[in-house]
């Protein structure tokens, strides 16, 4: 059976360099001159009015992995400003979250299995065991803005697909 380690550190690296692959693809998309995107408009785009553009699900899948990795291995909180507009600012955001999650020991991960792992929210705080809180927070909120960052930049025109999306390409 893998270990909590294993099923997070490991994954979210692998996503976040899929996702900046993506983002090559977008900036790729809007250099071509045979359509009207702009980065700019791809860095702002939305799927509908009432939800948060490409900028911003970047900066929650980042923080949501880095902030795994600062409530269960106990690492020193790494601050991000959530300033970024354009692709090099998100690829950036990207490369210092994925060097944040490198320093991440495996035992610090694993010995903390079972601890408790309170996320506080707007309505309140949320108490769960470490491995609880990957499975039933961590992950499933890390893929939602991951694939809502996917979803947006094919809804776009981005030529990107299934394949690129499990880096299958």
């Amino acid at each position: 059976m893998p270990t909590l380690y294993e099923t997070t550190i490991p994954v979210f690296i692998r996503q976040l360099n899929i996702l900046s692959k993506l983002l090559g693809h977008g900036i790729a998309h809007a250099a071509d001159s045979s359509n009207e995107v702009t980065e700019q408009s791809l860095v702002d785009a939305r799927l509908i009015e009432d939800m948060q553009p490409l900028a911003y699900q970047i900066q929650r899948v980042s923080d949501t992995s880095k902030g795994f990795a600062v409530r269960v291995g106990k690492i020193e909180p790494v601050p991000f400003e959530d300033s970024e507009k354009t692709f090099p600012e998100l690829l950036e955001r990207i490369a210092k979250t994925i060097k944040v999650l490198e320093s991440v020991k495996p035992e610090d991960i694993n010995k903390n299995e079972d601890a408790e792992v309170v996320l506080k929210t707007g309505s309140g705080e949320i108490k769960f065991t470490a491995k609880n809180y990957a499975l039933t927070w961590a992950l499933p909120n890390f893929f939602f803005h991951h694939v809502t960052a996917y979803d947006i930049l094919r809804a776009q025109g981005v030529q990107i697909g299934k394949r690129h999306y499990l880096a299958r390409d």
